[in-house]
């Protein structure tokens, strides 16, 4: 199967996942209704989930906003669960870094 046809299965899949979400009925009628195994939904399900959410590890992006005119200069960090921290710009890079790292 040839990685196009491998994303427009994925993509298939996935859209059936969503109209499962929508439908209001268990996955056993689900699969009956659109010939599909409980085994390969049970797959492609967990997979949708794995895609659509955030990873407990790796790399978080990062955006660096434009300079603001602060007399304080002061440095804020907003992790994605909405705490923002707010530092002095005298605090050491390797105090930012272990802050960072602590998420």
């Amino acid at each position: 199967m040839k990685k196009s046809e491998r994303e427009n299965w994925r993509q298939e899949m996935f859209s059936l996942i969503k109209q499962w979400q929508t439908s209001g009925i268990n996955q056993r009628d689900f699969c009956k209704q659109h010939d599909l195994s409980i085994h390969a939904f049970h797959y492609w399900l967990r997979r949708y989930k794995q895609s659509n959410t955030p990873s407990k590890g790796g790399f978080l992006p990062v955006e660096i906003g434009a300079p603001v005119n602060d007399p304080k200069g002061d440095i804020q960090i907003h992790y994605p669960n909405g705490v923002l921290i707010t530092l002095d710009k005298a605090v050491s890079i390797s105090r930012i870094k272990a802050l960072i790292k602590a998420v």
